[in-house]
């Protein structure tokens, strides 16, 4: 997470000294940050399915070890209670997609806010 400049460095930053000009120039840097954000949790909820489809593979796979094979039993229990981890942690990746989804109507307006002081 970027800092969050003052008023002094916003008015630097964005080379003007209207504090108009620095709430627009605020609004804007905020408004790309979520892009990016959105963009790189898209990212790792493709990640976080693609490895729930193939510990599903494995799983449907190990389904046919045998039973008495105690290390091959314990590892395919430890796959299972990762694939559920798995899917909470899909579940939560997709409540913060959710979220910044939400968050970028609220900053597109923050912007427009500003571009009325034009």
């Amino acid at each position: 997470m970027a800092s969050i400049p003052n008023f002094d460095q916003l008015k630097e930053m964005c080379g003007s000294q209207e504090i108009k000009d620095c709430f627009k120039f605020l609004f804007i840097q905020e408004e790309a940050e979520n892009e990016g954000s959105i963009t790189k949790v898209m990212e790792w909820c493709e990640g976080v399915r693609q490895k729930i489809a193939k510990f599903a593979e494995l799983i449907e796979e190990g389904r046919n070890f045998s039973d008495f094979d105690v290390p091959a039993m314990d590892g395919m229990e430890c796959l299972v209670e990762a694939q559920v981890r798995n899917g909470l942690i899909l579940q939560a990746l997709i409540g913060l997609f959710d979220a910044l989804r939400e968050a970028k109507t609220e900053k597109r307006r923050h912007v427009l806010v500003m571009e009325v002081h034009d």
